[in-house]
């Protein structure tokens, strides 16, 4: 014999289908060769196992393993797919008997169940619902005239937290309510709206009667923003627009983004700059979206509702207060520069020190006082006096008032400034005389002396004994 056996010949030769002079050469061969040896002592193993597996009961299958009834499943289709095929032997048997050495190692082979027994589900964990979407508060930022909240007049309205179901509705005046980073809404003189549903999934306002400006940062996906309006739904996903509704008509008109407005019937998109009218009970589809005019378009940017800059709730309840500015009549004012409308009216301001200006007559807006602003429930108040006529008496009065201050009074308010090295501060002043002489108002309007100081000095101010003469209204600058 040349070369080595093969192994699957030791199978054969274990199976009786070999002959006896074959059997000789291979016996010899396995005495003088160590590998074949090897070979013939392994596959004798495996195949003497063939006796005891005969004799061993069917395996019982875990069936809680999914991949073992897989497995099994389709190792009896493929069994039953090759049933006609007449089995191997020859090689076959070699790579048999190293299958079942194998197999006698890693453990016993499943076997198949009875086709009428069902095989059991694994049992899988119930879905957990999905966490509800999280609240939303709105606060107040800005407010003149009665607001009611809930069908009352809240003293606390700016520190009052909105939620879902609260009402707002207005008289004369107005309100602004802030409830994310750049998004807000001015409710309407005569104006009353709902909040249907007020959480970071869904914001819907249903407004009943009157008028709301909304302006909406843009929306992630998932977030939806709309506005009930009878029998009309407005849907944006990122705008100002603005919606006015009642008995008869609902208008919307959008200064910049793209506002989607539905009823039954149909949808039409607004654009910016665009407007559609929809009278009561007739169909959104009918009606022409058309362009705004300019006075439109400056109505809208005149009454976008005011967000402040930095949004957290809790933070804003806490570190801010309302600034009361209270007029005799209807005047346009600005804090810090930034224009809020006609006073009288409520904002929310940080704590410190505020500038207040008003428009006069011509609509020029000049300096009315400052005042500071504690983080307390009540804030501050600064009453602003009606604009004075022009007078013929200034100089007169100014004289008196410069000669009728109290220097050692006055300089013992400076003290405390003169001892730091401070000098060339002032206050300007604003103050009115009738002809009898009495003071009808005195009022700070620009200093760079600290609170304390700037109140020292006005009490000192105030206290100037004037005489009988023409009535004057004037500003007065007074270096210290």
């Amino acid at each position: 014999m040349s070369g080595h056996v093969a192994p699957h010949r030791w199978a054969d030769l274990w199976a009786g289908r070999v002959g006896e002079p074959e059997r000789g050469v291979m016996e010899r061969h396995a005495q003088s060769c160590r590998a074949c040896a090897r070979v013939r002592q392994r596959v004798t193993r495996a195949s003497d196992s063939f006796t005891t597996i005969r004799t061993q009961p069917a395996p019982e299958v875990s069936w809680d393993a999914i991949r073992a009834r897989v497995h099994w499943s389709v190792s009896t289709q493929r069994r039953a797919a090759h049933r006609h095929r007449r089995p191997a032997y020859g090689w076959l048997a070699g790579a048999l008997a190293t299958g079942i050495a194998v197999a006698l190692v890693s453990g016993p082979a499943p076997t198949p169940a009875p086709a009428s027994q069902p095989i059991a589900k694994q049992d899988q964990p119930a879905p957990q619902p999905a966490p509800p979407p999280a609240a939303l508060v709105g606060l107040v930022s800005r407010a003149s005239g009665d607001v009611m909240v809930d069908g009352v007049r809240p003293a606390d309205l700016f520190a009052r937290r909105l939620t879902a179901g609260s009402v707002i509705a207005t008289a004369e005046g107005r309100v602004d309510l802030q409830f994310g980073d750049k998004s807000a809404f001015s409710l309407g003189p005569r104006s009353t709206i709902e909040l249907r549903r007020f959480d970071a999934q869904t914001i819907e306002l249903a407004i009943n009667d009157g008028t709301v400006d909304v302006v909406v940062a843009p929306r992630t996906g998932g977030q939806r923003f709309l506005v009930d309006a009878g029998d009309q739904v407005v849907e944006v996903r990122g705008t100002q627009f603005r919606v006015a509704h009642d008995k008869s008509a609902t208008t919307v008109a959008c200064r910049h983004g793209l506002v989607a407005v539905s009823d039954g019937t149909g949808k039409v998109l607004v654009g910016a700059a665009r407007r559609v009218h929809v009278a009561s009970g007739s169909p959104v589809s009918s009606e022409p979206v058309v362009a705004l005019s300019s006075d439109e378009l400056a109505t809208l940017a005149q009454a976008t509702p005011l967000a402040l800059p930095l949004w957290d709730p809790a933070a804003l309840v806490q570190n801010s207060a309302p600034l009361e500015i209270a007029t005799s009549g209807h005047r346009d004012v600005r804090v810090d520069g930034l224009e809020l409308g006609l006073a009288p009216l409520r904002v929310r301001v940080m704590p410190g020190r505020h500038t207040v200006e008003t428009a006069d007559s011509a609509g020029r807006f000049r300096r009315a006082g400052w005042v500071d602003v504690a983080a307390t429930p009540h804030g501050a108040r600064l009453e602003i006096p009606a604009e004075p006529p022009p007078t013929s008496g200034i100089t007169e009065r100014r004289h008196q008032l410069h000669t009728g201050i109290d220097q050692p009074r006055l300089g013992r308010c400076m003290r405390s400034i003169a001892k730091a090295g401070l000098t060339g501060t002032y206050v300007q002043v604003e103050l009115a005389v009738d002809a009898q002489g009495a003071v009808g108002f005195l009022n700070v309007i620009d200093t760079d002396l600290p609170s304390a100081t700037a109140s020292c000095v006005r009490e000192v101010l105030a206290d100037v004994r004037f005489g009988r003469g023409a009535a004057a209204t004037w500003r007065e600058r007074i270096d210290l």
